[in-house]
């Protein structure tokens, strides 16, 4: 080919390595051949731009110049057979198991049952497909019993995801993917039998019964947040996340409410760690449910002190708003010319222990809680803490079903008895809160309008009720009913 009058041909030092012409070139080469010689000049640099932009529509195909596996990449041929059969052989062989069921619980901090349980529900969705299929070379790929040991054991031990490569023969990616799968669909499975709703007629008698041995007719649970360290916050993030909690390193809030037997009811997570009880509060989707009816306190009444009411409440600490659901304690000033109010705020203090003993039993059993959580996202940070949960609650939930009952102290018993509780006292002392709110009527469920407008006024209602503080102290006073409750209780002992 001769070369124009302007036209000079390139040095060897910038010539480019251009590859073989495809069909993704073509078009473009077709474009080039018709473009005016005197309009554009020199062809060679049109060549180039052509040539980049080919370049960038097949990087765009995901063709890129260099074919094959990443450049760079380390190939380990990992023998999957292998670890399946040696983790068959260790834990999963019945009777003739290396591991006894007890080192499988202490290990994959569940039961066996409970993790078959999980493992059945699980198998077939997400990476836990079956392993059927065979990969290009002819192998079958990560057994699903494999992954998800894999992932129990980073929420037990809260260890690096290529910890158990040595041993499951399982890759730092590939761990990863099973921890975000396995707390994701853990929650869509066992979501709504384990975390955040209302509880059963047989579970909330149960409750009941064992808070009045206690000395506590009509209480629930205890309520209290806890903070997590978060490592990876981003650095946009920081500032609002930087509390005086763990040192004033970066946190989130984890808020919750949990009965004797240390299971959690109800979570709400997100909250950023320069928030304190009072502002998590604000912006509680425990209190949303309280409100919507999907966590439901009204209950049988009962009767303290003369007194008879149809909800339950909360023990609390003394940051917490004077509400009608929350009990706290007395202030070390005003108890200590007093007896028996020091014997309340005793025993108040000690039942409500069980949140920080449903806490302290949570991390202590799954270790990636107990250390900074190392992810980027808010949103894998929550499953993470949800799953753990949900698996608490599993373990609670068994162990209930073998006692049979909860633990009482031995510190304190009161005499249960299933007396009917007389609606009709002598000083007409009855505090009804659900009695009070308005239902929606039957006539309006057709009308969406004013269905909307009823609800928003019972809404409205039962917030009021709950939260004034001064029906709180005058109307509603739990507390005072429980002091004397306690006091004759113990002049009786």
């Amino acid at each position: 080919m001769q070369l124009g009058q302007d036209e000079t041909p390139l040095d060897v030092g910038q010539q480019r390595q251009v590859r073989p012409i495809d069909a993704t070139d073509e078009r473009l080469f077709s474009l080039w051949s018709m473009v005016d010689r005197d309009t554009m000049g020199n062809r060679y640099e049109l060549l180039d731009d052509l040539v980049d932009d080919s370049n960038e529509i097949a990087h765009y195909h995901g063709h890129g110049q260099h074919g094959g596996s990443v450049s760079g990449r380390i190939v380990i041929k990992r023998d999957f057979e292998a670890a399946y059969k040696r983790l068959c052989e260790q834990y999963f062989n019945g009777d003739e198991s290396l591991y006894t069921a007890q080192q499988f619980k202490r290990r994959y901090r569940v039961s066996p049952s409970i993790f078959e349980k999980v493992y059945q529900q699980l198998l077939g969705k997400g990476v836990f497909r079956r392993p059927d299929k065979l990969d290009a070379c002819g192998r079958k790929g990560i057994h699903p019993l494999v992954r998800m040991t894999a992932a129990f054991r980073v929420l037990a031990y809260g260890c690096g995801a290529d910890r158990e490569d040595e041993n499951l023969s399982i890759g730092e990616s590939t761990v990863h993917d099973a921890v975000k799968s396995f707390c994701k669909l853990l929650i869509q499975e066992f979501g709504d039998e384990y975390l955040n709703r209302t509880p059963t007629v047989a579970e909330r008698n149960r409750i009941l019964k064992h808070n009045k041995t206690r000395g506590f007719p009509g209480l629930f649970a205890s309520w209290d947040c806890k903070h997590f360290v978060w490592d990876n916050c981003p650095v946009a993030l920081q500032g609002q996340h930087k509390g005086h909690h763990a040192g004033g390193k970066y946190t989130k809030i984890l808020e919750a409410i949990a009965d004797g037997s240390c299971y959690i009811w109800c979570v709400h997570f997100g909250a950023p760690g320069s928030c304190n009880d009072i502002n998590v509060l604000d912006k509680s989707s425990i209190v949303g449910a309280l409100l919507s009816g999907q966590l439901d306190l009204k209950t049988e009444p009962y009767e303290i002190n003369g007194t008879i009411r149809d909800w339950m409440y909360f023990l609390v600490d003394g940051i917490y708003p004077n509400w009608a659901i929350f009990v706290k304690t007395i202030a070390k000033e005003a108890r200590e010319a007093t007896p028996h109010l020091d014997f309340y705020a005793s025993r108040q203090e000690g039942v409500r222990k069980d949140i920080e003993r449903a806490f302290g039993i949570l991390v202590k059993k799954f270790h990636v809680l107990a250390r900074p959580i190392r992810t980027w996202r808010e949103d894998d940070m929550r499953n993470i803490l949800y799953a753990c949960i949900i698996l608490h609650n599993m373990c609670c939930a068994e162990r209930l079903e073998v006692t049979g009952q909860d633990v009482v102290e031995t510190e304190y018993h009161d005499d249960y008895t299933d007396e009917e509780v007389n609606l009709t006292t002598a000083d007409g002392g009855e505090q009804f809160i659900f009695n009070r709110v308005p239902v929606p009527t039957s006539d309006a469920a057709n009308d969406m309008e004013t269905l909307m407008t009823e609800r928003f006024h019972r809404v409205n209602a039962l917030y009021n009720h709950l939260s004034d503080p001064e029906k709180h102290l005058q109307l509603l006073g739990v507390r005072t009913d429980l002091v004397a409750h306690l006091s004759g209780r113990q002049a009786e002992k």
